[in-house]
């Protein structure tokens, strides 16, 4: 796991902030007169399109000004200047779909789209970066934090993210909860694209660091009563001080729901026998000048937001120059600016040289040549040359040492520009400002301003982060369950034959992982030993001659150009020979209460006939939710299966004597809820790749079919059997936990079972 330093804040002196706020305002010589401008310089003009919505460019302004000030005199005395125009854009009211192409195909006579920057929000970056790909037209984010827009597009050299993911965000806040001595944590999440990252990590990293999960997470949307979940939390607190986690995407959600948990906590809490005080932490997007000159915001308590580095200085010289600390992003975007003017400078000054990782950039694809990004990419690679920041005399060595062509080692306003390794696109270290909101009464005229007050600034140590790089993917994680070595003896009879369910309830294309997974577990039971009389396979099957499937006829659960040997479904068609039984969308739930018990009928003629001898083996790939774990359909289906019909389908297979021993592997999201359903029944043994609380995590991303091929637990499950069948449960358990990222898997029912020490996985595969 990563470690974080954390650094304590004090006040700044004025006398301080007034030295860095001289390097902001001018260009002086040794004898502190400006230098004059030279004349007759060839001008480079970039045309940046800037995509913001209005309210967060009238905060991030100062920035932008300040970034192409400094721009500007830093090049005063330079034979050749970079200038940025900058267009704006509206991005609560374009169409960015309509936007995108028209900047990526501009029409005859229109003016070239050199760079953009924004959008702000993780939602609307999508439809930029799919016209973006084709020409690698830079566009730079200085706050599109979500999780998985950076992780499909981690590899991709034009999309630039000037801040972590939201992982880091949330495991920052949880870091801070814990400090605080909290026991009990809770998350309110906006449901769109920026919640959908905290929702996906808050409980992983809160089972990570031993905190109690009172009420799980709730998904806001505008208007929600959240009596009932305060309630829950509440109810499943065990200490009498929770924090709340508030990620939601914009100032006037916070207002709302911070307004309801101070009325909950009056009118429901307080005057109690059981007082739990809720407290509230919150994320970036939290502050807002909306939020901070709320009068009625009494309950607005911590945030916690992207910042720009103390060690260089940014946020003291803003302030001593504009009397604020900078709102969220705007280092961020002065950043973007100044790559953006020192990439061209770059490509003006050596056009035919453009050397990344020590290799000339050079494409397969057109545009075969290196693009403005590519020379972005050279400033920010390099760690050789001088060292220079952010600021007026920083910028102004950068500009001359690459006008001669030599490298230089950058600093930006945000800290250390620390990219990954892969595309150095992906910023891999930022710095968080905890902070309050700091209240001043002025009895001259009887107001009340509010201020940001930092409490403490905090950085990873550098270590690469998920969203940016493959090598979160590689994260030892500190939890894992314990078993003891239970020995139960139900007077169990010799294996006479197997049977398997294989089911995948996802029917769309973004979701083809899911049937893949299956198509590849069903490869497996063929190959150890079932015969399709033995397999009941539930699938859509409408991946093969789907229209965006590059290769018609063929399904891939991992492709690459070097195959291992221990790896036989490495660009195998996993589809090959399959026999599948069941279109899903033929299916209701009540029909696999017969299918898995015998019950044969004119529209379900393939079912399964175990015996008190027969062992059972189950697997279940698709989507869950919160409430009962896997989903009957796709992510917006809303039908659970139901807990409740699981286990009443188990408990009827063992009162009819139809099982020896079932194993069932669900990877859903929530899939622990099904593993707490099945405790209790004798003989079953249930491994999911979730906890109850917990979302599982996509794995092996395509780029040239643009989706998912398989999940993690899936791909370790079917590896480690194909290594050895006679792997114990234990051991495969500790593969799953190794190797499945981003979430807890778990074994429910050893009890019941027996020891996972040395039960083996020939119970199911021969």
């Amino acid at each position: 796991m990563k470690r974080y330093i954390l650094h304590l804040t004090v006040i700044i002196l004025y006398s301080v902030c007034c030295c860095f706020t001289a390097a902001l305002s001018s260009c002086k010589n040794d004898d502190g007169a400006i230098e004059p401008e030279q004349k007759d310089a060839e001008t480079i003009t970039l045309n940046v399109d800037v995509i913001l919505p209005p309210d967060i460019r009238e905060q991030w302004q100062t920035s932008i000004d300040m970034a192409m000030d400094n721009i500007a005199k830093t090049q005063q005395r330079m034979n050749r200047k970079v200038v940025l125009n900058l267009r704006y854009h509206d991005e609560d009211k374009e169409n960015l779909d309509q936007l995108g192409y028209a900047l990526t195909h501009p029409e005859e006579g229109a003016d070239t789209c050199h760079a953009i920057i924004g959008p702000y929000h993780s939602s609307n970056a999508a439809d930029l970066l799919k016209y973006a790909r084709q020409t690698r037209l830079p566009v730079v984010m200085p706050t599109c934090t979500s999780a998985e827009l950076q992780r499909t597009n981690a590899r991709n050299t034009y999309a630039w993210f000037l801040t972590e993911s939201d992982i880091t965000q949330c495991e920052m806040m949880l870091s801070v909860a814990q400090s605080l001595h909290a026991t009990d944590v809770a998350l309110i999440h906006s449901d769109d694209t920026y919640g959908q990252s905290f929702k996906d990590w808050f409980a992983y990293y809160a089972t990570e660091r031993n905190l109690h999960i009172a009420g799980g997470t709730h998904a806001w949307k505008p208007g929600d009563d959240l009596r009932p979940f305060l309630r829950e939390i509440v109810q499943q607190a065990d200490d009498a001080e929770t924090w709340v986690l508030l990620a939601l995407s914009n100032a006037e959600d916070y207002l709302a729901v911070c307004s309801a948990i101070g009325q909950f906590k009056l009118d429901e809490v307080y005057g109690t026998e059981k007082v739990v005080y809720l407290r509230n932490i919150c994320a970036d997007t939290s502050m807002d000048r909306l939020v901070l000159e709320d009068e009625n915001n009494y309950d607005f308590y911590l945030g916690v937001t992207p910042s720009g580095a103390m060690n260089y200085g940014f946020p003291q010289a803003y302030k001593g120059h504009h009397y604020r600390l900078p709102y969220n992003g705007e280092a961020q975007v002065y950043d973007a600016l100044t790559i953006i003017a020192l990439g061209a400078a770059t490509r003006a000054a050596t056009p035919d040289r453009c050397i990344v990782d020590g290799k000339q950039v050079a494409y397969n694809e057109k545009p075969f040549g290196p693009g403005l990004t590519d020379y972005m990419r050279a400033v920010v690679s390099s760690e050789e040359g001088p060292t220079v920041q952010w600021d007026v005399a920083g910028l102004t060595v950068a500009f001359q040492e690459l006008s001669q062509g030599r490298n230089i080692y950058m600093t930006g306003a945000t800290g250390n520009l620390n990219f990954d390794k892969d595309t150095h696109t992906k910023i891999l270290n930022t710095t968080y400002m905890l902070w309050d909101i700091a209240y001043e009464y002025v009895e001259a005229t009887s107001q009340t301003f509010t201020s940001v007050e930092p409490l403490l600034y905090m950085s990873t140590d550098g270590s690469s982060n998920e969203a940016s790089t493959t090598e979160f993917w590689k994260l030892e994680k500190q939890w894992t369950q314990r078993f003891s070595n239970t020995s139960v003896n139900h007077n169990l009879p010799a294996i006479t034959d197997r049977w398997a369910v294989v089911i995948s309830p996802s029917t769309t294309w973004s979701n083809y992982r899911h049937q893949a997974d299956a198509f590849a577990v069903y490869q497996g039971l063929r190959h150890y030993g079932y015969d399709d009389d033995h397999i009941v396979l539930i699938v859509e099957d409408n991946l093969a001659n789907d229209s965006r499937n590059i290769y018609p006829g063929q399904i891939f659960v991992e492709r690459g150009d070097n195959p291992a040997k221990d790896n036989p479904l490495m660009n195998f068609d996993v589809r090959q020979n399959a026999i599948v039984d069941y279109h899903f969308s033929n299916l209701q739930p009540d029909d696999l209460a017969d299918i898995m018990m015998g019950r044969t009928s004119q529209r379900l003629p393939h079912v399964i006939h175990p015996t008190a001898s027969s062992n059972v083996f189950f697997f279940w790939s698709g989507h869950g939710g919160h409430r009962e774990g896997p989903l009957w359909g796709n992510e917006d289906a809303g039908q659970y299966f139901g807990t409740d019909r699981i286990q009443n389908i188990v408990a009827q297979m063992n009162e009819q004597d139809m099982y020896r021993r079932m194993m069932f592997a669900i990877e859903t999201c929530y899939s622990g809820k099904w593993g707490e359903a099945l405790t209790g029944l004798p003989d079953v043994l249930a491994l999911t790749a979730a906890s109850p609380y917990e979302t599982s995590k996509a794995d092996m991303h395509d780029r040239d079919l643009g989706v998912y091929l398989s999940n993690a637990f899936a791909r370790t499950l079917r590896e480690e059997i194909f290594k050895n069948t006679s792997i114990t449960i234990y051991d495969l358990y500790r593969e799953l936990a190794r190797t499945t990222t981003g979430s807890h898997v778990n074994i429910y029912n050893q009890q019941q079972y027996g020891s996972v020490y040395e039960e083996t996985m020939r119970d199911y595969f021969q």
